[in-house]
């Protein structure tokens, strides 16, 4: 009978798997089988296939061990007789197999020889003609690698062979003793035992009566493992999809973000050349599509797999975006199995308040006196405000959120903070502090504090401490603490909504006609009248006699029930359509204090702002809200255009 010659490799990750082997050949030879004729004076013998360094002989070697050990060396190989064991070292050269040929050539009289083989010439192993392989004992860690170990069994089982797992590598010194060919003991001896046990009785071929049932338990095998392979797999392949879904989504949804200023920008100058910043909606939407596309590239999605839609494609600013991916997964033995993933993502206003409930809208008890604007809850200058705004879209495009712990504050306020901390290195006495001026911002978080030392400057904001990192004054504007500062809010430019407002200072799509009521609407109630012109460009592009298929009606799609309650009967009547829209956003601009959440209030109705005191999570509201914030930027009413955030919705 010839030699039998195990095959052993392991799973990737699971470790152990020399240990494991030596640990096999160790059973068979302290546990021979007399029914296949082996003679238990032979010693069986461990191929190490890609050793790195060589292994000495021990002095409790058997005589069986060390005859073979002889033999080995003799033909010029690196050889050792350990415990039980004789141990061979051979390199990871290309004709390693015909090494292994030669030394089996030798080793004739091994009671079975286990060969312990790298992955990367697992399958040049297995595939040989020559020398022929008995059986497999694989290394796995179970139940995490299921599928791979059934896929290994579909794979030895195809090649003929009988196959056997070890669920579990021996601890560090059974391993060691293993490997010196020394009984392991406890559960690893056990557990080892019985691997020998089945690989040996596998191999019991000539017996009449255990060769249809070792096919009989093959067939077994084969189908549990399919099943097993099929379900690992499946589960597999769909989690990557969905991985692969997401980020294509959200690709798009960047791109849509970066991009989103650009749709409002003029599509000329005013010389009659072309803007190179300005998008038409169908390069928007390539754009978009194409991120999509190249990031299912660079996560194995073929083109043809995927499916990029727009939702809001028809809107006026599109922001959401759809991907889905469609596969199939291939197993042998089994029908393929359909993978699908489906994905869903959108660029929106971030969902917070910009004021606190019952905040004052006039400074007072300080060095200022004007107009107060809030940013994270945080009272300031309304032109530190904007100029805030521009330095946090710019921190937003480098992945830091930029927050305000502290602006204004009065001298009462501040006595306040000096009572509990009276050191004037950090905090100034009642009366001297910057901060009453509405000029200084106390930023965070402490992430932020290289970037703000990098890029404040640029955008009008000075350090004013060296020992305060986060203490950042507006020195761009009017002095702190003077006349000119009071006046900011009172005297701002038309196009921030604080000045006369004319014909000229109106956004260029506003249609003629319709010019005079919107200046007039805007100055009845004090409401910017480039944030009413986008409104209506967004409800109805300036249609009259718009009705939406929920029953809005007119240019400013009141709903009827809206329309009695602010006396409008007629709202396919432009002017009063525009007084009472007017009218109505001043209503919401009050309540709520800030432009996102009046927006979001016209939009979806004041109860679900009220209720987060936020922009809510409806996509239309988003959506509503991001694209008139944008509208009033690319006309110059805010400024800087919203930051927008990307998150994925389904």
């Amino acid at each position: 009978m010839s030699v039998p010659l195990i095959l052993a490799g392991g799973l990737p990750g699971a470790g152990g798997e020399l240990a494991a082997a030596a640990a096999v050949a160790v059973a068979i030879a302290s546990r021979p089988d007399p029914e296949t004729g082996r003679d238990p004076s032979r010693a069986p013998l461990l191929v190490e296939v890609g050793a790195g360094r060589g292994r000495g002989p021990t002095m409790l070697a058997s005589h069986p061990a060390r005859d073979l050990e002889s033999a080995l060396r003799g033909s010029g190989l690196d050889a050792a007789a350990r415990g039980r064991l004789a141990w061979l070292g051979l390199g990871d050269e290309p004709e390693w197999l015909e090494q292994l040929g030669s030394a089996l050539e030798v080793a004739g009289d091994a009671q079975a020889v286990i060969v312990h083989v790298p992955r990367a010439r697992w399958r040049e192993a297995l595939e040989a003609d020559r020398p022929a392989v008995s059986a497999v004992l694989i290394r796995a860690e179970l139940p995490a690698q299921r599928a791979l170990a059934a896929l290994a069994t579909i794979e030895s089982l195809g090649a003929g062979l009988p196959i056997r797992i070890a669920t579990s590598a021996p601890g560090r010194v059974a391993g060691r003793r293993a490997v010196a060919g020394i009984d392991p003991g406890g559960e690893t001896a056990i557990r080892s035992g019985r691997l020998a046990n089945g690989l040996l009785r596998r191999l019991r071929y000539d017996t009449g009566q255990a060769l249809p049932l070792a096919l009989g338990g093959i067939l077994a095998m084969v189908f549990c493992a399919l099943v097993l392979a099929a379900f690992g797999g499946a589960v597999t392949g769909t989690s990557r999809a969905q991985r692969a879904a997401d980020l294509v989504a959200l690709s798009a949804a960047r791109s849509m973000r970066d991009d989103f200023e650009r749709l409002f920008a003029a599509p000329r100058y005013p010389n009659g050349s072309a803007n190179p910043r300005h998008l038409s909606k169908p390069e928007y939407l390539r754009r978009a599509a194409a991120a999509a596309v190249e990031a299912g590239r660079r996560n194995g999605v073929v083109p043809a797999r995927l499916r990029v839609e727009f939702p809001d494609a028809d809107s006026f600013a599109p922001l959401r975006v759809r991907a889905e991916i469609s596969a199939s997964l291939d197993l042998a033995g089994l029908p393929a199995l359909p993978v699908a993933a489906r994905a869903e993502a959108q660029a929106s206003v971030p969902a917070t308040s910009t004021a606190p409930a019952s905040a004052p809208e006039m400074a007072n008890g300080g060095g200022y006196s004007g107009r107060l604007e809030y940013r994270t809850g945080e009272p300031m200058r309304p032109d530190v405000a904007r100029a805030f705004d521009r330095m946090a879209g710019a921190a937003a495009a480098a992945g830091i959120t930029l927050v305000v712990n502290s602006g204004f504050r009065s001298d009462a306020e501040q006595a306040a903070l000096f009572a509990q901390n009276p050191d004037p290195r950090w905090v100034a006495p009642p009366g001297t502090s910057l901060h009453r001026c509405a000029t200084e911002l106390d930023l965070g978080p402490p992430s932020a504090y290289a970037w703000l030392a990098e890029h404040a400057a640029r955008f009008g904001f000075l350090r004013r401490y060296s020992w305060e990192p986060w203490h950042y004054g507006f020195t761009a504007g009017p002095a702190p603490c003077s006349a000119a500062g009071d006046l900011v809010g009172a005297q701002g430019s038309a196009a921030d909504g604080d000045g006369p407002v004319t014909a000229a200072t109106l956004p260029a799509f506003v249609p003629a006609r319709f010019r005079e009521p919107l200046i007039r609407a805007s100055a009845r109630w004090n409401v910017p009248a480039a944030l009413l012109a986008a409104q209506l460009m967004a409800e109805s592009n300036f249609n009259p006699f718009a009705v939406s298929p929920a029953g809005a009606q007119g240019i400013a799609q009141f709903m009827p029930a809206t329309a009695q309650a602010y006396g409008l009967e007629d709202p396919f009547d432009p002017a009063a359509s525009i007084d009472a829209q007017a009218h109505l956003m001043s209503d919401l601009l009050e309540q709520f204090g800030s432009v996102p959440l009046a927006l979001a209030a016209y939009n979806a109705g004041p109860a679900p702002v009220a209720a987060c005191d936020c922009v809510p999570s409806y996509p239309e509201t988003q959506a509503y809200v991001a694209r008139i914030l944008a509208m009033m930027g690319g006309a110059g009413a805010i400024a800087a255009v919203p930051v927008l955030e990307v998150r994925l919705v389904d």
